[in-house]
């Protein structure tokens, strides 16, 4: 399966889908600054606009209802305090500093009454005398000013937020496209590879079985001078055989024929098919009740078998070993069948490649019987995983649906 051809300007236009939200972010952060300092701005002015208004108003007119004075004029205005002495301005830090000369004003947030304010701390005459002034004026005063222009920044973020969301989808949506497109490109390799072994298979069984049929009448009218030398053919003709079977098993397509079937049946079967192949060694525990499903019963039979046998194999002579298999019913629906040794476990590194064909950690596997059992309960409708088991061997899980 070919890439498109348009593949390779996947990653560019991701770019520019990321650096657009990251520029159009960028911008509306900064017109969101702007927009505060316009505020700011603004309502310094006023502030200076109260001061110079204060300066022209006599002293009897800075002793009268300034507030309800100057609101008409300026309604932001809400609040306002005169220090006319150094003693006055004694409890306020900001006023007795501009008092002494160490500034000429001071401008700050603050909080008024419950609402926010900008302070300001300005000086002027009055009759003929220094004084400060505390103005507060109302920032929500100052909102008509930027009310279109925070509407488009707000409308930016949007975008921006529009624009991240859908190059996130792009992103995942190319990935889950180039896991399918490897997953595909796996599929192909491996449906060519079994079409490939079954004809290697085909062309190899016949003379196999002509080889091992003459041995073994070789054997039969040899005397015992010979049988030394012709025992090895003969096994080794036997573990050819193996090799075509599981060869032709492999690039077979899998046709499951399913029927209900009782656990307990199938617990029977496999105890039995393990005890003729380990002589009761190591020992093999078979467990649960999960009643009737429907299943195919000779490929679920093979599918345990082999597991069972590639447990068997990790164990060795380890005189504990034990083999469990345990079928429980899944809580969303399902049988699920768990395989454990206690054996040495699988290494992490290999233990993601066993699936694939002719891996293997035997020194004598052929590397397939993992791949035929992953094939033969996907056929099922099933899903195999290997996990390792506490606190050591290995976990083989098989989940089928109901």
């Amino acid at each position: 399966m070919k890439r498109p051809r348009y593949g390779a300007l996947r990653w560019p236009v991701a770019a520019v889908l990321l650096a657009l939200p990251a520029v159009l972010l960028f911008s509306s952060v900064r017109s969101l600054r702007e927009i505060e300092e316009t505020k700011e701005v603004y309502l310094r002015n006023r502030a200076a606009t109260l001061a110079a208004r204060l300066e022209d108003m006599n002293v009897g007119e800075l002793h009268g209802n300034l507030v309800e004075t100057l609101a008409a004029e300026e309604p932001a205005l809400a609040g306002l305090k005169i220090y006319g002495s150094a003693q006055e301005a004694a409890g306020d830090a900001h006023a007795l500093s501009l008092w002494r000369g160490e500034a000429l004003f001071y401008t700050m947030g603050a909080v008024a009454g419950g609402i926010p304010v900008l302070r300001a701390y300005l000086p002027f005459h009055c009759g003929g005398n220094l004084c400060i002034a505390r103005i507060d004026l109302d920032r929500e005063a100052a909102d008509y000013l930027v009310e279109n222009s925070r509407r488009h920044v707000w409308l930016s973020l949007l975008a921006s937020a529009v624009l991240v969301a859908f190059t996130g989808y792009f992103l995942w949506s190319e990935r889950r496209s180039a896991a399918l497109e490897r997953r595909q490109l796996e599929l192909e390799h491996l449906a060519h590879l079994g079409r490939m072994a079954a004809a290697l298979a085909h062309e190899i069984r016949n003379p196999l079985g002509t080889i091992k049929g003459f041995v073994q009448l070789a054997l039969e009218k040899s005397g015992e001078s010979l049988q030394p030398m012709l025992n090895p053919v003969l096994q080794e003709s036997a573990r050819l055989e193996k090799l075509v079977n599981d060869l032709l098993l492999y690039g077979r397509p899998s046709r499951p024929r399913k029927r209900p079937v009782r656990w307990s049946e199938l617990a029977e079967r496999f105890r039995g098919l393990a005890a003729q192949r380990t002589g009761g060694r190591p020992r093999i525990q078979i467990s649960g009740d999960v009643g009737v499903f429907e299943t195919d019963p000779e490929m679920l039979t093979q599918v345990v078998l082999n597991l069972v046998l590639n447990a068997i194999d990790a164990l060795g002579e380890d005189p504990g070993g034990l083999i469990q298999v345990v079928a429980r019913r899944r809580p969303g629906g399902g049988v699920r069948i768990a395989v454990e040794d206690n054996g040495p476990g699988i290494a992490e590194e290999i233990r993601g490649r066993l699936f694939e064909p002719f891996t293997t950690t035997k020194a004598n596997g052929t590397g397939l019987g993992l791949s035929i059992t992953r094939k033969l309960t996907e056929a099922l409708g099933g899903r195999i995983a290997i996990e390792p088991a506490s606190p050591r061997g290995t976990r083989v899980v098989l989940d089928f649906p109901q």
